[in-house]
């Protein structure tokens, strides 16, 4: 191609007398940002970067684009650059695929189109709520949420974006109402869930682009680029473009929704088992999006995707939206599905069913006028249709079952009309000697799993729909691996009347209760089963796949109607308090260590010993009452047990009681050793019931974390361990009589002793 010049003009002559001609002015100095575009000195780097002027105006009466980048000639205190992510900057890192690096230019959306438009852009321009505004028509929806795939990146989170279109009010969560003329600095907002958490993701609007066309996704829309940014924000994210290969609609619904999401296979699912899971989650404020198979046979070609001789499009987005059911005569013989029909949408509006019930369909003609007029109403608006129940077995491939929490049921009017779910959330974790106890295999650790008790009442359904999800802990972002564990969880049915408590559901318990089969285990982030239970009581127990395996972890149990659900715990409570038995019945020990005693206080005038007296006393008569040799910082510890006014001293009349009690903790750890030197963290809880002490769950663990080495406690650390125990009780009874309203509760007092 040809550089067309402009001619150079011949210098004028001055006229005769005339002053000579000032010299000409120096060239204006131009702003970078620190990238050339074609200004300056340097080489151009337009196969690389945007060419428009990056600045924008900070004044809100510039809403015209032309205003805020029509030149580089208005005052510095005016402009200001357009905003570029230093965390994903327009560079080949970003897409991570060598196939595009080196091909493509990033551009702003003003540099493919004249008028880019974003989702709710009215709004923001309009500056109204998105209340006031019109509904968009049928045509531009459609438009707007009809994906066409990029060469980079992965159409999935745009096919769950476009599903929950029909949910506005949880979309505009995620993608929230901006504009490219009001207050546009090119900086875009998303949020996305992570684990029970909304991560806000901020991307500029800088877009691969190759041969005029975005590399990524895109919406058949060509000035709408809600999706395109979408996507990039969902990129960043994970780390990248390339980063996004290999995805799910699952996954992107999850973190597009924050809802529990259950996948199913439909072809491999049993006909009658997925018909109850539709009948079951259709009512309920449950969203289900179906996605197409990718094609094994011929297709035809159809706008920017491809449909099948079915009419439907393999990639794109539907949604369950109702059933219905026809006489038998007229449906398709399936067991309990027998003359079931499926109402499915497309958000995209394209791609509608063509095979048996289609619109115009012959089956039509075999029903009755009023049951054909009252299903056409229901499919009457833009992208419904019907299939028969046999037909959407065959032809979905996945279909995903997005339950949305109450709270989300509130502020969406479109899920207004659906059964609302009742939710209990519950964020803990696994550790290693304390609540990592295993599958329900591992009979000696199972038990000590975290406990969920879920109490159906009697209603007039006569069962409750319940959802049980557990979600591990996983890493997203650039860098990060992600390390799955196999995780599940188990569900008991406990006997009539049964309040558990902790205690009660040891090792021995809980294999005599009867495990249902929704039993679950996967190596994934989520683990979700959808069932019915009867009125009963129930005991949910999350679980990994091997024991001593820590890990975080979030619960989510939703139920239809009204359910109690509690976490199984104990109190904290002394339950048999050896010394105060030991002075009101007047007790006396044997002969050896009354000996023992009277020998350690010789003939001193005062009847006190300090640690290193007592700690000579223990070291005569360890044997009889402890199960390791005794140490210095032991004895410190009981001398504290009963010294209140901190002197440092234990009175002698008080050895007799003290001995009694340690003999009482060597006795019950005797049956729970595993060899000489250690003692198995796992049945901490027992042992401590054993020593007539109950101790909640918070705790438990901290005892654990403290005293504990892995899976395991040395005795000398097991004694510690009930002393500083028996401690916080009776610091606890001492502050609780001195104040009238004590501020503490006697856990955080356990705590605050122990954990220090």
């Amino acid at each position: 191609m040809k550089k067309f010049m402009r001619p150079r003009a011949a210098p004028s002559q001055p006229a005769p007398g005339a002053a000579p001609p000032a010299p000409p002015a120096p060239p204006a100095l131009h702003k970078t940002n620190g990238i050339t575009n074609g200004v300056g000195t340097g080489p151009r780097r337009d196969d690389h970067h945007s060419t428009l002027n990056r600045y924008w105006s900070e004044s809100d009466e510039c809403g015209d684009l032309g205003k805020c980048v029509s030149g580089l000639g208005l005052s510095a205190g005016v402009c200001a650059p357009l905003w570029e992510d230093p965390e994903f900057p327009a560079a080949a890192s970003s897409l991570a695929d060598r196939r595009f690096a080196h091909r493509s230019r990033w551009l702003r959306p003003h540099e493919i189109c004249s008028r880019p438009r974003f989702l709710g852009d009215t709004a923001v321009d309009a500056d109204l709520s998105p209340e006031q505004l019109e509904p968009e028509s049928d045509e531009q929806f459609a438009a707007r949420w009809s994906v066409e795939a990029g060469e980079a990146g992965d159409a999935h989170v745009c096919c769950a974006a476009a599903a929950l279109a029909l949910t506005p009010r949880l979309l505009a969560r995620v993608a929230p109402p901006q504009s490219f003329r009001t207050r546009y600095t090119g900086l875009f907002r998303f949020r996305f869930w992570v684990f029970g958490v909304w991560r806000e993701v901020t991307v500029d609007d800088r877009l691969p682009v190759r041969g005029g066309r975005l590399v990524a996704s895109r919406a058949l829309l060509p000035d709408d680029f809600t999706l395109p940014l979408l996507e990039k924000a969902y990129a960043k994210l994970h780390g990248s473009y390339a980063a996004l290969r290999g995805g799910s609609v699952a996954r992107a619904l999850q973190e597009l929704s924050g809802g529990v999401v259950q996948s199913f296979a439909p072809p491999r699912q049993p006909r009658a088992l997925l018909f109850q899971v539709l009948n079951s989650a259709v009512p309920r404020s449950t969203l289900l999006v179906a996605t197409v198979a990718p094609p094994s046979g011929p297709t035809e070609k159809e706008g920017a995707g491809r449909r099948l001789r079915n009419g439907l499009i393999p990639g794109q987005a539907y949604c369950v939206t109702g059933l219905a059911r026809v006489r038998e005569a007229a449906g398709d013989g399936d067991g309990d599905a027998s003359g079931a029909l499926v109402r499915v949408r497309a958000p995209a509006g394209r791609g509608e069913w063509a095979g048996a019930w289609a619109r115009g369909g012959l089956q039509w003609r075999a029903l009755a006028e009023p049951d054909r007029d009252l299903l056409a109403r229901r499919a009457a608006q833009p992208g419904h249709f019907w299939m028969s129940f046999s037909d959407f077995a065959r032809s979905f491939g996945r279909l995903e079952l997005v339950h949305v929490g109450p709270d989300d049921w509130l502020s969406e009017p479109a899920l207004h009309g659906k059964r609302p779910w009742r939710a209990v959330l519950a964020r803990r974790r696994w550790r290693c000697g304390y609540n990592a106890g295993g599958p329900p295999r591992c009979r000696a650790t199972a038990h000590t799993n975290p406990q969920f008790h879920v109490q159906v009442p009697r209603t007039e359904a006569g069962k409750c729909h319940v959802v049980v999800s557990v979600t591990q802990q996983y890493a997203v972002g650039a860098g990060r691996r992600e390390r799955l564990h196999g995780i599940g969880f188990a569900v008991y049915e406990l006997p009539a009347g049964a309040a558990p408590r902790r205690a009660a559901l040891a090792a021995a318990a809980l294999p005599d209760l009867r495990a249902l089969d929704v039993t679950h285990e996967s190596r994934a982030r989520e683990v979700v089963t959808f069932f019915t239970l009867p009125p009963g009581q129930y005991l949910v127990v999350p679980h990994t796949h091997r024991p001593h395996v820590e890990a975080a972890f979030l619960l989510r149990i939703l139920t239809d109607d009204h359910t109690d659900v509690w976490e199984v715990n104990d109190d904290n409570v002394i339950i048999r308090d050896i010394a105060a038995e030991f002075m009101d019945e007047g007790r006396s020990i044997p002969p050896e260590l009354q000996a023992a005693i009277a020998k350690t206080l010789g003939k001193r005038e005062t009847e006190e010993v300090d640690a290193a007296a007592l700690l000579r006393l223990l070291r005569r008569v360890w044997r009889r009452v402890l199960p390791a040799r005794p140490s210095l910082e032991l004895c410190r510890a009981l001398v504290a047990l009963r010294d209140p006014g901190v002197r440092g001293r234990l009175g002698a009349r008080e050895l007799p009681a003290l001995l009694a009690r340690l003999a009482l903790w060597r006795a019950a750890l005797a049956p729970a050793r595993c060899g000489r030197a250690r003692v198995c963290a796992y049945r901490l809880r027992a042992l401590l019931w054993a020593c007539g002490v109950s101790a909640s769950n918070k705790v438990l663990e901290c005892l654990v974390l403290r005293f504990a080495r892995g899976a395991y406690l040395s005795p000398a650390a097991y004694v510690t361990a009930l002393a500083r125990l028996h401690l916080a009780h009776e610091r606890y009874r001492s502050l609780d009589a001195k104040l009238k309203s004590n501020p503490l509760s006697l856990e955080e007092m356990i705590l605050m002793t122990i954990y220090s």
